[in-house]
């Protein structure tokens, strides 16, 4: 199985889905709880409508994220990526740790457009809003 982190240039996990500059996928074992296997991927698009044929030709399972809009895990569901919002801005192995031992714990999305509206990134905007590839994934 092959799990998809979103990063920033700095390595970090990135809380937000769309302002990822790479991302690193993990090859697990989930029964074996460890990891086979890691590779850092940068996207030659820098738009994220292009990223979900990236992580399916990687042969990604699952993605991640903190936050990550309607449009966006919908297309990831037409690629058949699984995604999981919501998760911390943890580092990149202890997330993938906890989620293998199924103690991931997940908030709210930062992206749903709901609750107090706390984002970890200031200038992103919620909402569906179009970029370069018109594809309209609110990312």
């Amino acid at each position: 199985m092959k799990i998809a982190l979103p990063l920033t240039a700095a390595d970090e996990f990135s809380s937000h889905y769309g302002a990822a500059t790479k991302f690193t996928i993990f090859e697990v074992d989930p029964v074996r709880r460890v990891v086979l296997r890691r590779l850092t991927v940068l996207p030659r698009d820098s738009e994220p409508c292009s990223w979900p044929t990236l992580l399916r030709t990687a042969g990604v399972d699952l993605v991640l994220a903190g936050g990550m809009g309607m449009g966006a895990r919908a297309h990831m569901a037409e690629f058949g990526l699984k995604v999981l919002v919501g998760v911390p801005a943890e580092a990149p192995d202890a997330l993938v740790s906890a989620w293998m031992s199924g103690q991931l714990a997940t908030g709210a999305n930062a992206c749903d457009g709901s609750g107090s509206g706390h984002h970890h990134h200031g200038h992103h905007q919620h909402g569906e809003h179009e970029h370069g590839g018109h594809c309209h994934c609110a990312h």
